[in-house]
């Protein structure tokens, strides 16, 4: 049974882990966050290619096998 809550374990002073797998969120062109953050980080369906935000611009790593 798949769950859709997040896991945290403790690890004191108030700190904790994320268990499990990460998930990065994908978007198209045209559907990227409207104000995103510096170091934010998604996979682009439309054009293959895992993006990251730099604070300024978006930059592309193509996915695509050479």
């Amino acid at each position: 049974m798949e769950s859709k809550s997040t896991v945290l374990m403790d690890i004191g002073q108030g700190l904790s882990l994320m268990l499990g797998l990460p998930r990065i969120s994908s978007w198209e062109t045209d559907a990227r966050p409207k104000k995103p953050k510096r170091g934010t980080i998604g996979f682009n369906s439309q054009t293959n290619s895992l993006e990251y935000y730099n604070g300024s611009f978006w930059l592309a790593a193509s996915m695509t096998e050479v």
